[in-house]
């Protein structure tokens, strides 16, 4: 018999909002502006700018280096990497053409915001996401998460980031669960599910693209969308838990927690 959910976890960027989508949408509309990338495939542009976000990110979380500063040396690099040496005001520029275009794309995963609506009627439901706390927070009030969960874990403010398993037993704590009876659900196989199970934590990878797991576990289920939410639901809580019943059990206001600590 399978332990009973307790909580539910879910990664932010590409599990609940869309990241990809607004990125994309930013990074054409640089191709549309500059020549020198515009002479760069879609989808090279989109490989390389991933590439040096993921390098400048983590300098970021390590205090290394300030989220604006990260922003700007983003596209110097972008521009050499396309043959340009670009100047500081040039690559600024860029910067905040780039990050205002990816402001106005913003969206939430197709599904994701009914399926939270679901689920936190039958458990308390909560974020663990490797950012700095105002940006995760800003997209997270933006896509109305905030009114589904119980418990927000931000790296910035946990002191410890995915896949290092004090960021999970900080989102349990919160949470009032255990690695038995908790679900992370995340689309990075290294960060979320490698991180779950370092945590004792049953993972469930959100593989939009159907791309073949890096570390294959047959142990391992998968999503490729949130719908049909029944389905959805019957993966992330078992088909003993849940039989397309409404959820009624809804936790109570004392098992639900304040986000104030953010």
């Amino acid at each position: 018999m399978k332990p009973m959910i307790r909580a539910v976890l879910f990664d932010l960027d590409d599990t609940l909002f869309d990241h990809r989508h607004c990125a994309r949408a930013a990074l054409e509309a640089l191709r549309t502006t500059h020549a020198c990338f515009a002479a760069i495939s879609a989808t090279e542009f989109e490989r390389t700018h991933g590439q040096l976000l993921e390098d400048l990110h983590a300098r970021v979380l390590a205090g290394e280096i300030g989220l604006d500063d990260a922003r700007i040396e983003r596209f110097r690099r972008l521009f050499l990497s396309a043959g340009v040496e670009a100047s500081s005001d040039l690559s600024r520029a860029a910067s905040a053409e780039y990050r205002s275009c990816y402001l106005r794309s913003w969206r939430t995963v197709d599904g994701a915001s009914p399926l939270l609506a679901a689920l936190s009627h039958r458990v308390p439901v909560g974020i663990v996401s490797n950012n700095l706390v105002a940006e995760q927070m800003e997209k997270i009030r933006h896509c109305g998460f905030d009114t589904y969960l119980s418990a927000i874990v931000i790296s910035e403010e946990a002191g410890a980031a995915k896949p290092d398993p004090a960021i999970f037993r900080i989102a349990m704590e919160r949470l009032s669960s255990d690695p038995q009876g908790t679900i992370m659900i995340g689309d990075s196989w290294p960060a979320d599910i490698v991180g779950a199970r370092a945590a004792g934590i049953r993972g469930i990878w959100f593989n939009r693209t159907s791309e073949a797991a890096p570390d294959p576990d047959a142990a391992v289920p998968e999503l490729h969308s949130f719908t049909p939410i029944d389905d959805v639901l019957a993966t992330i809580l078992g088909t003993s838990e849940w039989n397309g019943s409404p959820l009624n059990d809804r936790p109570s206001a004392s098992q639900r927690l304040h986000l104030t600590r953010l």
